[in-house]
């Protein structure tokens, strides 16, 4: 799993959340400036990426997560955890 595979996961989950396209995002761009999504959206994305590359997220660092950078951060993270 490449970090170029789950930032495309990501962004196709981001498009069906919030039903906005989420290519033009900057990886280091605000979420919630860029595309409306709350922290609540945010913990949605990320149990998604848990269903989708079936794993567990422990620790969910609020600042992270508001970014697409920090949303991969967090899943490579978890990722190297259930190895």
């Amino acid at each position: 799993m490449t970090r170029h595979d789950i930032e495309t996961e990501i962004r196709a989950a981001l498009t069906r959340l919030t039903e906005e396209e989420a290519a033009y995002i900057r990886t280091d761009q605000d979420l919630g400036t860029a595309i409306g999504l709350d922290s609540l959206g945010r913990l949605e994305l990320l149990s998604e990426m848990e269903e989708q590359y079936d794993l567990t997220i422990h620790d969910i660092d609020s600042d992270r997560a508001s970014t697409i950078g920090g949303m991969i951060d967090i899943v490579e993270v978890a990722l190297a955890e259930r190895s």
